[in-house]
């Protein structure tokens, strides 16, 4: 196959036949590097002649719920870094100063004077916690969903294995079980391992769990403001459709909002022409209103 060429040449980076790329560590490590990417597709940014990466300032946001922009070590070219509060004012959450650390400078800059901070939302709040969260949810769904595909294999029996000679050859058993094998057991001590059944398998639990996975996901998409499809049963009515699209567009407005004040104030400071907007795949409300206009010319007609 094409891809066993370039994997060959490359070990380690992925083997299909491993049993640990299905334990909960390596979804969980799937999943939360596959949602912080999703979430940094939300926005897109220009920075204009400005070399700084947009993927700079959105893991930051994502990361620490706030991002500094400014110059380091008398560079001509503005950077984002992370950055901690200091500065006494009348509120708790308010600040005059920062300090900063990036792999070649350090220091502390006055915010408004000689950086700009970028924030998340109106609280600050990183999303990297909603991501953890999520992360935890999907990996242990697909883990369960894939212990209950293999183990349907032998009609869903536990091995009890009573001798380590018998417990190793049962570990064998499950490597061949797992990646599919026919396979011949040729060791004695197999003979006196018992399997004891945990239920009947039916198709209904594997429709069910992975529908568990799947609206997960989903519900991963409407916490930070994302419309998805899904299918509308009859308990559902239209009124609780329109809530759920409000609360949708309450969540990505905000993040929208404070990242799009972040831009002004880069631009008021340092003179730029930043600009930040929703990305064009998720904006469902301007769709919505254009089929709207749409609608009303085609009754009109």
């Amino acid at each position: 196959m094409f891809l066993d060429n370039i994997m060959e040449a490359l070990p380690g980076v992925l083997d299909k036949y491993n049993m640990k790329a299905c334990t909960y560590p390596a979804r969980y490590a799937y999943w939360r590097d596959n949602l912080f990417e999703r979430i940094m597709r939300l926005f897109v940014w220009k920075t204009g002649a400005d070399l700084i990466m947009p993927k700079e300032i959105e893991q930051r946001l994502i990361i620490d719920g706030k991002c500094s922009i400014q110059h380091i070590k008398r560079e001509k070219e503005l950077t984002a870094v992370f950055c901690n509060f200091f500065g006494v004012t009348k509120y708790y959450d308010e600040f005059k100063k920062i300090t900063y650390h990036t792999p070649i400078d350090a220091g502390e800059r006055t915010i408004g004077k000689d950086c700009v901070i970028i924030e998340n939302n109106a609280l600050r709040n990183p999303v990297l916690p909603l991501i953890h969260s999520y992360a935890m949810l999907l990996a242990h769904a697909e883990v369960t969903f894939i212990d209950i595909c293999v183990n349907a294999r032998d009609h869903n029996g536990i091995p009890i294995a009573s001798t380590e000679i018998s417990k190793q050859a049962v570990k064998s058993y499950q490597r061949s079980k797992f990646n599919g094998k026919y396979d011949v057991i040729g060791d004695p001590s197999f003979i006196g391992v018992q399997f004891s059944p945990s239920g009947d398998l039916k198709s209904e639990v594997f429709k069910e769990l992975w529908e568990v996975r799947n609206n997960i996901l989903r519900d991963f998409y409407s916490d930070i403001g994302v419309k998805v499809a899904f299918e509308k049963n009859s308990n559902v009515i239209n009124a609780e459709i329109e809530a759920n699209d409000s609360m949708l567009l309450l969540n990505i407005k905000d993040m929208i909002e404070y990242r799009k004040r972040g831009a002004e104030a880069v631009n008021k400071l340092f003179g730029t022409e930043w600009t930040v907007e929703v990305a064009e795949e998720i904006r469902y409300e301007e769709k919505e209103e254009e089929n709207d206009v749409q609608r009303s010319a085609d009754m009109e007609a």
